[in-house]
């Protein structure tokens, strides 16, 4: 029986992720790791208690795997979660577990458009150090970098809507011109499931985007005109909004905004090379589509 092992499988891209492999091959066998269970049972999806920080907990737990997949991110650090731990020595971790059995088919990184060693944030940098790890490593890869993601649990755009619901604001760091190419995490999904089936997309890099591209300002004037969100798009200052963050990752535990996630909503976050167009010829879904949806 095929087995796949998703690192990280109960997040938001993970429930996604499960979807998409069962609809391509209902007989496989997916294996969950993480800290805590699934919230539900599903069939063919088989939990192991794995904690990427802590290495000795993954033991052998993806032997025999065909693909194994790396989704553990974080987009604001906390004091219990850093970057460097999530997106780099988890990786590590992985890998060299990996080493000590049989190489899997195929490793699928997901990673982040803007992934570079001399990125202003440090978000964006680990990413980067994971990316030189895996594409050292020997074993056969795919690194997925992805703009921002939308989707039924995603703590980026249903943030935003729950601001416009409840305090009729839709906050914007700075003049909004920095662009940015959301992609629904189905459609994500859909590019990683089947990447491992094509031997061509071994030892790429590939970026996957929405179907289109938008300024941020432009971004929330169609949450505001899709969600019929009766709310101000209101332009806070750079500077300020900094002091905010800046606070926020001191008092809080659980910081919503960080100086690194004002760093990333400055800078362009835009596929180079659409691959799930340029490479698989999909119909992507819109944000605005999925908004008037009944689902949102």
């Amino acid at each position: 029986m095929d087995s796949v092992s998703i690192v990280g499988g109960t997040g938001f891209v993970g429930r996604y992720l499960i979807s998409a492999l069962k609809s391509g091959n209902p007989s496989r066998e997916i294996r969950l790791l993480s800290r805590n269970p699934p919230r539900e049972k599903i069939e063919g999806v088989v939990w192991r208690k794995a904690d990427v920080t802590r290495p000795e907990s993954l033991g052998n737990t993806m032997e025999g795997s065909s693909s194994i997949y790396y989704l553990p991110g974080i987009l604001a650090e906390t004091k219990d979660q850093k970057y460097e731990d999530v997106h780099y020595n988890g990786v590590i971790a992985v890998l060299r577990a990996l080493s000590k059995g049989a190489s899997p088919g195929r490793f699928v990184h997901v990673s982040a458009i803007g992934a570079g060693a001399n990125a202003p944030s440090a978000y964006h940098r680990t990413k980067k150090k994971a990316e030189e790890a895996v594409a050292a490593s020997g074993i056969p890869f795919t690194i997925v970098r992805p703009s921002l993601v939308f989707g039924q649990g995603d703590r980026s755009i249903n943030q935003f809507l729950a601001f416009g619901r409840s305090l009729h604001l839709l906050p914007m760091i700075g003049p909004g011109a920095a662009r940015i190419q959301p992609v629904f995490a189905g459609d994500l999904a859909k590019v990683l499931e089947k990447v491992p089936d094509h031997p061509e997309m071994a030892g790429r890099v590939i970026e996957v985007g929405g179907p289109r591209i938008y300024t941020y300002r432009e971004m929330m004037e169609s949450l505001r005109k899709s969600a019929n969100l009766k709310a101000f798009i209101i332009p806070a200052p750079v500077a300020v909004m900094m002091a905010s963050a800046i606070l926020q990752k001191l008092l809080l535990p659980k910081p919503f905004l960080t100086p690194d996630v004002i760093r990333m909503a400055l800078a362009d976050n835009v596929a180079q090379r659409n691959s799930p167009v340029a490479d698989f010829g999909m119909n992507l879904v819109s944000l605005e589509s999925w908004l008037e949806s009944e689902a949102v």
